[in-house]
């Protein structure tokens, strides 16, 4: 999972989803840094051409925003399994300060939204893991998913 910002802004409660999400599959939490430009649209550019040259043409790409579908819990349990499944691997990336730029999406598979609300990156990025969490956890039987 890709997100903007810095290494340090992973919260003790992340490491633990990270470190529980890793007993069922492998993830890696990777901080890209923020453009740090006033202007939006060369900011979102910037940004996503540092995420574009992070990934390769053949990841499945699933980049977070507003505009994207929504899945509940055991939808989205069910998609991430079978796509874990087919492609071995699934690559997330939530945007920055101002959202994911125009390139990033449009490289994106799929885009999801949690609900219609904005959140912050940092709240964002905990709710990501929480239910990347809950859907392994749902899929392997866990009795987490209430």
């Amino acid at each position: 999972m890709y997100f903007f910002g810095k290494d340090n802004e992973i919260t003790s409660r992340e490491k633990e989803l990270i470190k529980r999400i890793g007993f069922r599959a492998k993830i890696e939490v990777i901080a890209i840094s923020q453009a740090g430009i006033k202007d939006v649209l060369k900011a979102k550019k910037e940004e996503s051409e540092k995420f574009l040259n992070k990934i390769s043409d053949q990841d499945f790409v699933v980049a977070f925003d507003e505009r994207g579908q929504e899945k509940d819990s055991p939808d989205f349990s069910v998609w991430l399994k079978n796509n874990l499944v087919e492609r071995g691997e699934v690559v997330f990336v939530m945007g920055g300060a101002h959202g994911l730029g125009a390139d990033a999406l449009s490289r994106a598979n799929i885009k999801l939204r949690f609900g219609k609300m904005i959140w912050t990156r940092n709240l964002f990025r905990n709710m990501a893991l929480e239910q990347l969490y809950r859907a392994l956890e749902i899929d392997g039987g866990g009795k987490f998913h209430k």
